[in-house]
């Protein structure tokens, strides 16, 4: 149901893209990494002008499905349901920017897989293997994005928070981190290419250059924060029948949105790239809201809004 809804809502995106060819974002601030994974992708979409649209649609699919798994899985709500992929797949058709491939698209999902191995480190007996790869998922993330790096503050604070300090788990965590780096350092040396370790490091800025923008942004933003804001809302009310492990989770949550909105101010660039890394914990804030709100038409009334505005947008993209 959510890949239905998915492509139902992206296929105008995914044509225009196809058609203009631009559904792949370059930046000089994007890692290294990112470089490389475009130039290894070159031939195949010199062959398939829709790789890059489509590529970017099965990342967020991905996501959608991963974060759904994981709060039904986690019994984060009181019964299973698909509310956290939908709106994923709702938000996430807003901006333009979040249907092309760009380094953050991919960061995301480093993201969410970090948060994912953190929370599974909670209760679980033997948490070593978690602990270490979601230090590896971050430090991944940082070599697509370098500003992800802010990140590891939060898996350290959240490790602190879902376990008893012992200073080998913080370290495995920092291990973690660094091995992606010890990896690529020997492939440097090995291939004669260690002069080039200086690229590693990019300057960082911090900023907000979005542009004049058009009346449909405000839109967006309100069919954005109004859910978030009623989604907030539950959590709090909420917050003292759940169970320690849950309420922690939501916690984990609320506080991957704000970090998420903090690094997308960092090496900005132009547009709205940047902030598909919001789109994850906004949708399971989101999908909360709906779950648990009390007035029961709302979640059907913000859902038909949102399809309408979405298509209204597209509409006005393809005049």
């Amino acid at each position: 149901m959510i890949f239905i809804l998915g492509l139902m809502l992206k296929w105008p995106w995914l044509l225009l893209s196809a058609v203009q060819q631009r559904a792949v974002v370059t930046r000089p601030q994007d890692g290294f990494l990112y470089d490389h994974l475009l130039k290894l992708l070159e031939p195949v979409a010199a062959v398939f002008p829709s790789f890059y649209a489509a590529a970017a649609f099965l990342l967020l699919f991905w996501q959608a499905y991963l974060l759904t798994n994981f709060i039904n899985n986690q019994r984060l709500v009181n019964k299973a349901n698909y509310l956290p992929g939908m709106v994923l797949m709702l938000v996430s058709s807003f901006i333009p920017e979040f249907n092309y491939l760009s380094a953050p698209l991919i960061v995301s999902l480093l993201f969410l897989l970090s948060f994912i191995f953190i929370l599974k480190a909670h209760s679980h007996p033997n948490a070593k293997g978690f602990i270490f790869n979601c230090g590896l998922a971050l430090g991944s993330a940082t070599m697509f994005f370098q500003p992800a790096v802010f990140f590891l503050i939060w898996g350290l604070l959240a490790l602190g928070m879902l376990r008893p300090f012992r200073i080998n788990e913080w370290l495995l965590l920092l291990f973690g981190f660094l091995t992606p780096y010890y990896f690529y350092l020997i492939y440097l040396f090995l291939s004669d290419q260690w002069g080039t370790v200086h690229t590693l490091l990019e300057p960082f800025s911090v900023g907000l250059r979005l542009g004049k923008q058009q009346l449909w942004f405000a839109g967006a933003l309100f069919l954005t924060i109004l859910p978030l804001l009623a989604g907030i809302y539950s959590i709090h009310a909420l917050s003292s029948k759940m169970l320690i492990q849950v309420r922690k989770g939501w916690m984990l949550f609320l506080s991957y949105f704000a970090v998420a909105v903090a690094i997308a101010f960092v090496n900005p660039g132009t547009g709205f790239t940047n902030w598909v890394l919001v789109l994850v914990p906004c949708a399971a804030v989101h999908g909360f809201g709906y779950l648990n709100s009390e007035v029961r038409l709302y979640p059907v009334i913000s859902f038909w809004l949102t399809v309408a505005f979405i298509i209204g947008v597209e509409i006005a993209a393809f005049r």
